[in-house]
């Protein structure tokens, strides 16, 4: 170099072209399929954000999310759906899909194996689980007059309530999860308004469809009209004990039932072991309790308390409501493979609603259908039963495309790094090819000219032995040596 010539610190490098056809091509090919896939890949990491939504089937709403949820969670992590399981604590209250009855959690445990002990669990952690082996334990059906509230006691001198013990499973993954539920039923609750004297109450039920739901339709009308025979059966047996045998009449009373397990056929009185109280009120505090008459051997049954004709006589009444009752539950809880049911047969379904027209009741009338199904099963849909799970709500997160401006910001920016990441690597794996076919390939254009008309120069290599020098006096030949530089 001359003296006093000036040497900054930033430097700057020369270029040669490269001597291969195929880089300029194939860097414009590259780059067009590098920004299209950039431009996908960017779209479907960034194009969405996750918003919180609340829904009641978190299938579906999974189902409905973005295509890009089917590519690897660490292209699309912002776009994957996800649902959190709900919490139900025990003694919550819950129905179905179907939307007929609504049931109390009373119990959650599992076994982890055949000989550990069951683990009991506070709450249920539940996940759209379908309802699987429900089974009715029993069922309990309390009778009562005097104790009930004036609005009831105006419908009618005697109320029931249906009380249902039922054991489901679910399958989840932690396992096999037993789930105790208790179903309540009163077609006539203290909660009624008398203003509803002579009109269907559809009470008991959420909601009712005679086509999509025809056997919950059946199960509630079978239901509702079984409790209005029940309790005029029992006002009939008050007034004949009192009025006209001049006896102490019975004030309350329960009937338990629970299947038998002989008996598969339930058009039979021996489908259920019964069991009964009833107290008597002789006034002053004194009270007697019917129950456990010896004429009927244990265990007893509907058919033989009837036979015997045991005070109360009720026991056809009761026995078909406590029938009606384990169909329509087991029904609405979606368990088509247990049987027998009412509303799974027509010829069951035929045979329980063949009386409709001789069955009295008092102030409230039954319903929703108000003949039996052989009159009106033209005019609903076919009997069935789905699959059911709980009805609950679920906290999500679902994609949401973010806005036009956003979107675009952030894929361009992206596409600009990754493009610049690409070219980098284009031209790194170019050079290190050129650097193995071309060793001079770091030699400016007027070096390897100088070399070319000196031999010894090109016989000996630039090395530090042999620099290149400037030349102040050269002159160059051509345009092409005057931009060379020289060491």
């Amino acid at each position: 170099m001359p003296s006093g010539q000036h040497e900054s610190f930033f430097t700057y490098g020369l270029t040669r072209p490269l001597p291969f056809r195929w880089f300029t091509p194939g860097a414009v090919v590259a780059g067009v399929i590098s920004l299209a896939l950039f431009t996908f890949l960017n779209f479907a990491s960034a194009g969405y954000n996750l918003i919180v939504t609340i829904s009641t089937n978190p299938n579906a709403t999974i189902s409905e999310g973005s295509w890009l949820q089917h590519w690897p969670s660490y292209l699309s992590a912002k776009v994957q759906p996800t649902c959190e399981p709900a919490n139900l604590p025990v003694n919550s209250q819950f129905f179905t899909n179907q939307t007929a009855l609504t049931y109390t959690l009373t119990g959650v445990w599992q076994h982890h194996d055949a000989t550990s002990p069951q683990v009991v669990s506070p709450s249920l952690s539940y996940y759209n689980n379908v309802l699987n082996n429900c089974s009715v334990a029993s069922i309990v059906v309390d009778l009562s007059s005097m104790d009930r509230s004036g609005n009831q006691f105006a419908y009618a001198e005697w109320g029931a309530l249906i009380r249902s013990y039922i054991t489901c499973q679910i399958v989840t993954t932690a396992g096999l999860v037993f789930l105790n539920l208790t179903q309540t039923y009163d077609y006539v609750p203290d909660t009624i308004p008398f203003t509803m004297v002579d009109k269907f109450l559809g009470t008991g039920f959420l909601a009712r469809n005679k086509t999509t739901q025809a056997s919950l339709y059946w199960g509630e009308t079978l239901m509702s009209t079984y409790y209005g025979a029940v309790t005029w059966a029992m006002e009939l047996e008050r007034t004949k004990q009192t009025q006209f045998l001049g006896e102490p009449g019975i004030r309350k009373g329960t009937v338990s039932f629970a299947p038998n397990g002989s008996f598969p056929d339930i058009k039979d009185l021996r489908f259920f072991n019964a069991d009964y109280r009833f107290i008597v009120d002789k006034g002053q505090a004194i009270y007697d309790v019917v129950c456990c008459d010896d004429s009927v051997p244990a265990p007893k049954t509907p058919g033989a308390l009837d036979e015997a004709g045991l005070y109360p006589n009720i026991w056809t009444e009761v026995d078909t409501l406590a029938k009606a009752t384990y169909s329509t539950v087991l029904t609405d809880l979606g368990q088509a493979a247990a049987a027998p049911n009412i509303l799974a047969d027509d010829m069951l379904l035929t045979h329980f609603t063949a009386n409709f027209s001789r069955i009295r009741g008092v102030n409230f009338k039954p319903g929703p259908a108000n003949g039996s199904f052989e009159e009106l099963k033209d005019t609903t849909g076919p009997l069935r039963i789905t699959p059911s799970v709980i009805s609950t709500t679920y906290i999500c997160q679902v994609p949401q495309l973010k806005s036009a401006s956003s979107l675009i910001l952030a894929i361009v920016v992206s596409n600009v790094v990754l493009l610049q990441v690409m070219w980098q690597l284009y031209k790194i794996s170019t050079e290190w090819y050129l650097s193995k076919r071309h060793p001079t390939m770091n030699y400016c254009e007027g070096c390897l000219e100088i070399i070319s008309r000196n031999p010894v120069i090109s016989s000996e290599g630039i090395s530090e032995g042999h620099p290149l020098f400037y030349k102040p006096n050269y002159v160059p030949q051509n345009s092409r040596e005057s931009m060379t530089a020289y060491y």
